[in-house]
């Protein structure tokens, strides 16, 4: 692999690195519970299709994601980052909450990342309850 190759593959694996870290800290009680955190992390546009297939937009994210978060534990796995244009990239991984310590359903998640001057920002997410 030429320089600039492993450049590339470099530069991708730093950013995958990236998302999943903002991706994990979404599911935190600190930064659940964190309006402001949350509202530098939710891009303007932010829309969600919700695994029970409830639509929100930032606004309505921005108000009841502050209430669950002590409800809810998240547990989150096999991450897959795919960078769609310079700016805009796309986090894949499934995860189930659990909920008074029991395990819920897996589901199947999907995130849309836009790059700001200040950094990253979830402008789309969308949960899919996996098949069984």
């Amino acid at each position: 692999m030429s320089t600039s190759g492993q450049a590339a593959e470099a530069a991708l694996a730093a950013l995958a690195a990236e998302l999943e870290h903002l991706e994990r800290a979404l599911h935190t009680p600190q930064v659940r519970g964190d309006r402001a955190r949350l509202s530098e992390l939710l891009d303007e546009d932010f829309s969600e299709i919700g695994s029970s297939g409830q639509c929100y937009g930032r606004a309505a994210a921005l108000a009841e994601i502050p209430l669950e978060r002590a409800q809810v534990q998240i547990e989150s796995e096999r991450y897959a980052v795919v960078l769609l244009t310079q700016d805009l990239a796309q986090v894949c991984y499934r995860s189930r909450s659990h909920v008074n310590g029991q395990p819920q359903r897996w589901v199947l998640r999907s995130s849309l990342w836009r790059r700001h001057a200040q950094g990253w920002r979830v402008v789309f997410h969308q949960g899919t309850p996996e098949a069984r």
